[in-house]
């Protein structure tokens, strides 16, 4: 499998990224041409990703999150799950875990390593370069699927070229065997620095999913309602990585056999965050102080990311509890998270408060709906 371990950016010049896994026989080369005028992408077609992108462009750009259905067919689905699965059953995969942020007996803030049960995972790529062979040389599936990324990066470029996506960051798969295995919510927000992290992609291969079995990925697209979206087979799901807080629920449909997918990040244009666009419906019936705070917000992720903190404290409190087994740490971890919440809402006027606690969650349905009846009322 040829997997890229450098960033192929624009305003870089000519880079060839050419990688072989002997083990399988498969060697693709990729060349960058000279993007210093404007951003090229070369041609990546591909036998196995198969997505329509009607509509992702205004979805990424509202909401920040877009979803596609049947992104691989039937068979590549399954011959990728049962793959992992078997990761999983000869012991490659290792438990998941976080590190939660605690405040330290002198008064720093630390943090603390707390295991989530029932999920195991594997990176198999990380910051661009090839951590585990071993997992390629048993998932022949998995690794044409990677060595396509280009084939999958310029799809999403076309669709919304503001992305600019330049490199596979990581690549992860994983397994959630049940009995409530979740995640809290959060944002994919690397630990390097100067990363360039922008996107999100996540591959569902859940044949028998079925409602009620949870597990489903609960996004909140700030200003708008959360929005959950089940992880049936074959379904894509594409958001703003360092945007969109989100969270997995607890899986325990176990019965209907484990929830897998692969996490994918990539690595883009970071300076255009997104989302962005309010629907112009907004525009016209929203009070004009709520408008300007919100395009604040999103113009500028990491003031969005602490507001979200204070905003959703309860629901990211809540999901904290779903998602690990009760401990001295975790009540300390909750307990700074709660305190940090309220010196964000201290540092905010009432007034403002005041305003977005009346409006939000914005109904964007709804209120096109009402903004169309103004008008054919005038």
């Amino acid at each position: 499998a040829i997997l890229a371990q450098e960033r192929l950016c624009p305003n870089k010049l000519k880079q060839q990224l050419s990688f072989v896994h002997a083990e399988l026989g498969a060697m693709v080369a990729v060349v960058a041409e000279d993007a210093s005028a404007e951003t090229a992408f070369e041609s990546f077609p591909s036998k196995l990703w198969r997505l329509e992108t009607t509509g992702a462009n205004q979805a990424l750009d509202e909401r920040g999150i877009w979803v596609a259905d049947a992104s691989v067919d039937g068979a590549t689905a399954a011959a990728l799950r049962e793959e992992i699965l078997s990761l999983h059953e000869t012991g490659l995969l290792k438990q998941s875990g976080n590190v939660l942020a605690v405040r330290l007996p002198d008064g720093r803030r630390g943090g603390k390593a707390l295991h989530k049960h029932h999920v195991f995972e594997a990176d198999v790529i990380a910051d661009g370069v090839l951590e585990r062979h071993d997992v390629l040389r048993c998932c022949p599936t998995l690794a044409a699927l990677l060595a396509e990324e280009g084939a999958l990066r310029e799809i999403l470029n076309a669709a919304k070229p503001s992305l600019g996506l330049c490199r596979l960051d990581q690549a992860k798969v994983q397994v959630n065997s049940g009995c409530g295995g979740a995640f809290p919510f959060h944002f994919d927000v690397p630990s390097a620095r100067d990363s360039r992290r922008h996107l999100t992609a996540i591959l569902y291969l859940n044949p028998a999913w079925m409602p009620g079995d949870g597990g489903e990925i609960e996004a909140l697209p700030f200003p708008f309602p959360d929005a959950s979206v089940s992880p049936l087979n074959a379904r894509l799901v594409v958001f703003s990585a360092l945007g969109i807080m989100h969270r997995v629920r607890p899986f325990t449909g176990s019965s209907h056999g484990s929830r897998v997918c692969i996490n994918l990040w990539f690595d883009g244009n970071a300076d255009a965050p997104f989302p962005q666009t309010l629907p112009a419906e907004l525009d016209g019936c929203s009070d004009g102080r709520l408008a300007k705070i919100v395009s604040v917000l999103r113009r500028r992720p990491a003031e969005l990311r602490v507001f979200c903190k204070m905003w959703y404290c309860n629901a990211i409190a809540e999901s904290f509890r779903e998602t690990f087994e009760p401990s001295a740490d975790l009540e300390a971890a909750m307990s700074l998270h709660e305190e940090e919440a309220s010196e964000v809402e201290s540092r905010i006027a009432p007034q403002t408060m005041a305003v977005l606690k009346a409006a939000l969650p914005l109904d964007a349905d709804k209120q096109a709906t009402e903004a169309k009846e103004e008008k054919a009322d005038e």
